[in-house]
């Protein structure tokens, strides 16, 4: 007899088209079954799959785990965006969402960046959106190789997690590099995810985590993206994650860019109602300062 808050098989093929305007590739994704370690008693604050598909997710904007920013030189370097939204009539929305993120550099080979974003929504009154992702990276870099650390904190209404947990360690690689600042790299990471859901859901998994991260510059034009796929140890087959975000930015000022950014996430073990993946495509403005 299946388990009242085991997840059911999500048979998904995801076309990633807004992202293939700003990185080529598609991906597909298999069956996947829920596995419970333990339960509990939460409770949703909204059972309800969102009837609009959100402009933005603080969960998407940024990887669940392993984030780093780009390079600084000396110093710090910091970045934010706000976006807000209220609409009425037929549909009432009200939607605002924040980023920060910054990257301080600490001594010859020592970096810390960091990153914080939330988003709130509400729609005819019942709350459909509270993302919040905290992130933390300490990284030793000494030529092209990189050490890190990871700690990673969230809460998801849209996906239903109450709170993770992320710790890991991992290494990296800048396979090329410029003076420009393009940048081809991939690391790895061994994670440690503790997942409490709101329905009561609780998950506790050791992961791999493989990323591949991309920079080129043209001019005022500045394409970014990273790729990152994310299977368990112990269920590699069926228990996985998958990350995209990817950004093209066209700079105005020193400081003021004009920004479309796409991402999509996908776990493949979800709590029953809610979606496993989720896109966003955003345009607007960034703000950016320090070196």
């Amino acid at each position: 007899m299946k388990h009242p808050l085991a997840t059911t098989r999500y048979p998904h093929k995801c076309s990633l088209l807004a992202g293939l305007a700003l990185l080529l590739g598609t991906w597909g994704a298999g069956q996947a079954q829920a596995q419970t370690t333990e339960t509990a008693t939460a409770k949703a604050d909204s059972t309800a799959a969102p009837a609009v598909t959100p402009t933005a997710s603080a969960a998407s904007g940024i990887p669940s785990s392993e984030f780093e920013t780009y390079t600084v030189k000396s110093g710090v370097r910091y970045t934010a965006t706000v976006t807000g939204i209220y609409t009425t009539g037929t549909v009432e929305r009200v939607y605002f969402t924040t980023s920060q993120t910054g990257n301080f550099k600490l001594s010859e080979h020592w970096l810390l960046p960091t990153a914080l974003t939330f988003s709130y929504g509400r729609q005819d009154g019942l709350l459909r959106e509270r993302e919040l992702v905290g992130l933390l990276t300490p990284t030793y870099q000494r030529g092209r190789v990189k050490y890190y650390l990871l700690g990673n904190a969230e809460q998801s209404n849209l996906r239903a997690i109450a709170r993770r947990f992320v710790t890991g360690a991992g290494v990296g690689y800048q396979l090329y590099t410029d003076t420009l600042r393009n940048e081809i790299g991939i690391s790895q990471f061994f994670l440690y995810e503790n997942t409490q859901y709101l329905l009561g859901l609780r998950r506790e998994v050791p992961r791999s985590s493989t990323r591949l991260k991309l920079r080129g510059t043209k001019g005022p034009v500045v394409l970014t993206a990273m790729v990152y796929y994310q299977p368990s140890l112990q269920n590699y087959l069926n228990d996985y994650r998958v990350n995209l975000t990817s950004g093209l930015t066209f700079t105005l000022t020193k400081n003021l860019g004009l920004m479309a950014a796409y991402s999509y996430s996908y776990e493949s073990i979800a709590v029953e109602g809610r979606a496993p993946g989720n896109g966003n495509l955003t345009i607007g403005f960034t703000y950016a300062a320090g070196k």
